[in-house]
């Protein structure tokens, strides 16, 4: 997908390190059994990522610091959004400018 949005060979590793850490964290925090979704959309050389689940509260665990400095670093912004019964996770990456595709 990412390489489809002619993204950096970098920026590719960056969207599959990226979608670890997300995956990781949403399935840390849902309830046993729970379907995970993930959707991935490409649009004028952004790859954007939702990740979502049901919880069983609207408390679940904060994610871990490293992690979430890691995920931070390799896409930029996150967007995380915890509702009574729901979970979202979401980010964009964007094609390096600098690249001619």
């Amino acid at each position: 997908m990412a390489a489809r949005a002619d993204l950096t060979l970098d920026q590719i590793e960056d969207v599959r390190l990226a979608m670890d850490e997300g995956l990781a964290y949403i399935i840390e925090v849902v309830p046993d059994g729970a379907m995970v979704t993930c959707e991935l959309c490409i649009a004028d050389g952004v790859v954007s990522a939702t990740l979502a689940s049901t919880v069983a509260s609207s408390t679940v665990a904060e994610p871990n610091p490293f992690a979430w400095t890691v995920l931070t670093a390799l896409v930029g912004d996150v967007d995380l959004r915890i509702d009574d019964a729901s979970i979202r996770l979401q980010w964009n990456v964007a094609r390096d400018a600098s690249v001619q595709a």
